[in-house]
């Protein structure tokens, strides 16, 4: 019997890590060659990782949620045959401690805090990690050379544990005066507080990891990095309504059926023309916004597993139809997971609706970074005066929320009135 080493693949396009997402396989297992052994997901897709021979699973690198360094061993395999050596184990160089100073005047208490993994060590070389963690710690002011690692790369997880920890394993100190006590209440507190992280009576915990870990680290950097403000019209959608449905009353067999989405997507391409600002990017660190020709149009879509944003290329260019059966398409390869990279890739700015559960009003986050991101809310009928006479109208509130920086609230509430009117006029949608 040998040993067989499976290490994570190259997966291309600068990806130097992916997080391990589910596990397929578990220690023991005898699997045969091409069987799953795991999803891994990166910045730009989640792929399924199969089994590269046949043999009995002996150990595996890592729990669901961690990040794994392209080339690490991921699955240890028993095989037929001889097999290939173990790697030898990294050597492990201890953190710097930090220099304690007497002082005179306070007298010293240790404090513990939590602490690094032992196996923890810090590179000696150069130094390697994603863009994405060294534009973090480029924020942070943190130089990744001395934040301890536990493998080849630099990564998030070493980051919160440094920024947990500090740059040395050694106790923090904290100065306290002799003349203070601490009183009878305080020190009760003390004696009372929870001295553990554990899970109280009661209480269920989910580990963030996947497609939920990265829409939260998104948002997160969205509202940090991103002024928003968000302007809300009311729009009469009542002829929109009528239009769409003698549309579908005469299309032919080989088209799809039409809901009101992509007649807003039609009404917001031919509106953009003139507004190219909102259809941007706003590259901060580099000091500068994209403008594009193309509207490549993102369309939040809600799935078993959160949500994700597969583009609509170049919008403008196409018929309603076309937008209906493209939008078909995407929604049904985000529910079955069969988006490619490029279905995700090169959005310039994104809808997001929940259709009839739409609500009233919504503030949408904008996708960094992107400049603005556009809200249709739910189709409603609402009583109005029509030529002094009560009528029946069917209106729906329709939002943009948009980065502060790059576009000002005039500008914002005149390119609402271009799309207000183009949606309440539906011909006009069809004359650029």
């Amino acid at each position: 019997m040998g040993t067989h080493l499976y290490k994570l693949p190259d997966i291309g396009e600068g990806v130097v890590e992916a997080e391990i997402t589910a596990w397929h396989v578990a220690v023991g297992d005898i699997v045969s060659e091409e069987d799953p052994i795991a999803d891994a997901m990166t910045d730009k897709a989640t792929i399924e990782l199969t089994a590269p021979v046949d043999g009995v699973i002996t150990s595996i690198a890592c729990e669901e949620g961690d990040m794994l360094a392209v080339g690490a061993v991921l699955v240890t395999f028993e095989i037929e045959g001889e097999g290939e050596a173990p790697e030898p184990e990294a050597e492990v160089v201890a953190a710097p401690k930090a220099e304690l100073k007497p002082d005179a005047v306070q007298k010293v208490e240790t404090v513990s805090v939590p602490t690094a993994p032992v196996s923890r060590q810090v590179s000696s070389g150069k130094v390697l990690a994603s863009p994405a963690v060294r534009g973090r710690a480029a924020r942070l002011n943190i130089d990744l050379a001395v934040v301890p690692t536990e493998g080849a790369r630099v990564t998030h997880a070493d980051l919160d544990a440094y920024l947990i920890t500090g740059a040395a394993s050694a106790p923090v100190l904290k100065a306290s005066s002799p003349q203070m006590k601490p009183s009878p209440a305080s020190s009760k507190m003390q004696e009372t507080s929870p001295t553990s992280d554990e899970p109280i009576s009661g209480e269920t915990r989910q580990k963030v990891i996947g497609l939920r870990r990265v829409i939260a680290t998104r948002m997160q950097e969205s509202k940090r990095n991103i002024p928003h403000f968000t302007y809300v019209e009311e729009m009469d959608v009542t002829a929109l309504e009528e239009m769409r449905a003698r549309m579908n009353e005469r299309r032919s067999e080989d088209k799809p059926k039409l809901t009101v989405l992509p007649l807003m997507i039609r009404a917001l391409a031919v509106t953009l023309v003139d507004w190219p600002q909102f259809n941007a990017r706003y590259e901060d660190e580099k000091g500068y916004v994209a403008r594009f020709e193309n509207l490549n149009l993102g369309i939040a879509t809600q799935t078993d597993g959160g949500l994700i944003v597969p583009v609509v290329k170049a919008a403008q260019k196409k018929s309603v139809w076309d937008l209906a059966t493209e939008i078909g398409r995407l929604a049904e390869a985000a529910r079955t997971n069969q988006l490619s990279t490029e279905d995700l890739s090169d959005a310039t700015t994104t809808l997001t609706s929940l259709g009839p559960l739409g609500g009233i009003v919504t503030t949408p986050v904008i996708n960094r970074p992107e400049v603005a991101i556009f809200g249709p809310n739910k189709i409603r009928e609402k009583l109005v005066m029509d030529r002094g006479e009560v009528a029946v109208r069917k209106v729906m509130n329709f939002s943009v929320s948009c980065d502060h920086r790059v576009i000002d609230g005039y500008d914002a509430a005149k390119m609402m009135q271009d799309l207000k009117a183009r949606i309440e006029d539906p011909t006009s949608m069809f004359v650029l």
